[in-house]
């Protein structure tokens, strides 16, 4: 009987540790879950974080595009304004120089046709300067080339006049 009491206490003291091992076991691992509950919250943070910056960017482009689309639409519609000028002072100058030649025809004016083709001809310099300065200032910033976009697939409404001075 004494070996039995024996044999129970020394049970009853296994029974102790073990449940005190397994006591530490489950806090070792109500730990671990934790730390993983932890570690698997910050990884879908990390994951939408890592959205919300394709998404910021995907918007920062889209933005990006979109103004350069209507700074390109706005210089379009400069260039086609500033080609329609030119086109109808083209067709002042030419009407001018028709008037100037039927007049160098008419023997009524042939006295002041010589100082009228003489203004003429100034005007019509003067008027190339401006185109050429024109021209100049928008190829130096970058808005045109040397030429305005299609003006050579525009046909010129009026043919050319000739000159009263050509052999």
């Amino acid at each position: 009987m004494i070996n039995r009491i024996n044999e129970r206490q020394q049970v009853n003291g296994e029974k102790v540790h073990l449940e005190e091992v397994l006591s530490k076991k489950r806090e070792a691992l109500r730990i671990l879950q934790l730390h993983c509950q932890e570690k698997e919250s910050e990884a879908q943070r990390l994951d939408v974080k890592g959205e919300l910056e394709d998404l910021m960017g995907q918007h920062k482009d889209l933005w990006e595009f979109h103004m350069l689309e209507q700074r390109l639409a706005r210089e379009i519609r400069d260039l086609e304004r500033s080609k329609e000028q030119l086109l109808s002072e083209r067709r002042l100058v030419r009407a001018k120089l028709r008037e100037a030649e039927r007049r160098l025809r008419s023997p009524s004016e042939v006295e002041g046709a010589m100082a009228a083709e003489d203004g003429l001809r100034a005007e019509l310099e003067i008027f190339g300067e401006q185109v050429q300065s024109a021209l100049e200032v928008r190829v130096g910033q970058g808005e045109a080339g040397t030429e305005l976009p299609g003006a050579r697939d525009v046909e010129d409404p009026e043919p050319p006049v000739a000159d009263p001075e050509a052999p």
